[in-house]
């Protein structure tokens, strides 16, 4: 039911993300797609890594349901579905994968994984809905704690979600730059904290999504 043009960007969002995890992957590996919707990440993982398990992990019933019908259709037999928030999914595994997860639920899927030490691969989305929780307090990073108070990282999500098409183009260019800066506060508290070694990339081409930013992070 997608517009030509916006398959075209879900399949190059896909294509970035599904050539990071596959560098990532070793054979029988288990690999966890958070917030998974529809299953469009994890039933292409599990298409093209027959010899790892996928599993996904999303809140909304419907979605696993069509998720499910996807895969069997397909005839996939290394795929598993869980209808639950993340903080109750406790399973070992080896990679991460979440392709725009909001706001802190991209802190959410670091958090589970640095816990199992898996590697990880992001895509976040809806930086204004950062904001300190009862288990993340904002800036992450011991670098930005020191320069930025709270209130001052909450304006930096705010412009961070400037960056839709429609706005002008140093508008955008200002929102990417801030999205970088958020980013890169989650990358060094990782690093720090956890002895990880993370890297902020953006998908390629750039026009395949207003937030473009990666973050791939692999235990040292």
């Amino acid at each position: 039911k997608m517009s030509s043009d916006r398959a075209l960007r879900k399949q190059q969002q896909l294509n970035n993300l599904v050539a990071l995890v596959r560098k990532l992957a070793r054979p029988g590996d288990v690999i966890v797609d958070f917030c998974s919707g529809g299953g469009h990440v994890g039933i292409v993982l599990a298409h093209i890594l027959p010899s790892c398990q996928i599993v996904l992990v999303e809140n909304k019933e419907l979605s696993l349901i069509r998720a499910k019908e996807r895969s069997d259709e397909l005839g996939l037999n290394n795929i598993w579905f869980i209808q639950a928030n993340m903080d109750y999914f406790k399973g070992i595994f080896n990679i991460g994968v979440a392709l725009h997860a909001c706001g802190v639920a991209t802190d959410m899927v670091i958090e589970r994984c640095t816990k199992v030490r898996a590697a990880f691969v992001i895509c976040p989305c809806c930086y204004g809905f950062i904001q300190n929780t009862a288990k993340f307090t904002f800036p992450r990073s011991h670098q930005f704690k020191e320069v930025l108070s709270y209130k001052e990282h909450m304006v930096l999500c705010r412009f961070a979600d400037q960056t839709a098409v429609q706005l002008p183009p140093e508008r955008r260019r200002i929102g990417k730059h801030c999205m970088g800066l958020v980013d890169l506060d989650r990358a060094w508290s990782v690093e720090r904290s956890c002895s990880y070694s993370v890297q902020v990339t953006s998908m390629e081409p750039e026009t395949c999504s207003p937030k473009n930013n990666l973050i791939v992070g692999v235990p040292v």
